[in-house]
């Protein structure tokens, strides 16, 4: 079927028009920079430090960790990396309204702390884990399958969370106790207070200020939405172009068939 030259025009226009819709302002890679501050509640203390920037629509955070004293052994090393990685990750998104970008946290253990985040001095045995000393046992009286979730919960602190229980390093400010939080008593899944600063950071050095946290939409690095109104409107009237431009053709064949019978 040959269709008039409006029509062509009218479908140009539709997939211009869908094609700028879905790819304008996706943001791209951002150089990765390095978070550190000091934080001091009550008796407590310590250094936040990591890096975080934009690679390939993902908001990436990375955190270097020396590990000195007791050699872990591979097996506990990757129980510590999983359950940091899979709890922090992708807990929440960030959406434009558009596009959904996943957060992703990574975790790398040093040989040396030259570039290191954080220095956490390993221990053979059971006792009470904190930021800088981890067990290779039973940690703070947890059974040993709990170590993953433990060292997410310190991976919190690192990151610049605070506890959330009863005791522990609160929110100087707040002093906020949640039981139902990774940094709280229960351990559980990171809340997306917590990922406030990473939010604040992307707003800023993407320069798009419509940027919030959301569920987490799934592995995808973004998501384009379906056609807007507008588009769906213009390639109604294209459908009526084709369809009256057929119309009037059809009839003229016939008037000239009856003309010439």
């Amino acid at each position: 079927m040959l269709f008039s030259r409006s029509f062509k025009h009218c479908l140009i226009g539709f997939f211009l028009l869908f094609s700028t819709a879905s790819h304008a302002g996706l943001i791209t890679n951002i150089a990765s920079e390095t978070i550190s501050y000091p934080i001091s509640t009550g008796i407590f203390g310590w250094n936040a430090s990591y890096d975080i920037g934009f690679v390939n629509q993902d908001l990436l955070i990375d955190v270097d960790v020396y590990l000195t004293g007791y050699e872990p052994g591979s097996a506990l090393r990757d129980i510590w990396e999983d359950g940091i990685e899979s709890i922090w990750t992708n807990a929440f998104d960030l959406s434009d309204g558009t596009y959904f970008y996943d957060t992703v946290f990574n975790v790398d253990w040093l040989s040396t702390n030259v570039g290191a985040d954080h220095t956490v001095t390993v221990i053979k045995g059971n006792g009470n884990v904190n930021l800088t000393r981890w067990y290779t046992g039973r940690p703070s009286g947890y059974s040993y399958s709990r170590q993953g979730v433990i060292a997410a919960h310190e991976f919190g602190h690192m990151i610049g969370l605070f506890d959330e229980y009863t005791g522990g390093a609160l929110d100087p400010v707040t002093e906020l106790i949640r039981a139902d939080s990774i940094m709280g008593q229960n351990l559980t899944s990171p809340q997306i207070d917590h990922f406030d600063a990473f939010l604040e950071w992307a707003q800023v050095n993407s320069g798009v200020a419509a940027l919030t946290l959301v569920a987490d939409r799934g592995v995808d690095n973004y998501f384009v939405s379906e056609p807007s109104s507008l588009g769906v409107l213009l390639l109604s009237i294209c459908i009526v172009f084709a369809v009256k431009y057929k119309s009037k053709r059809s009839e003229a064949r016939l008037s000239g068939r009856m003309m010439f019978a």
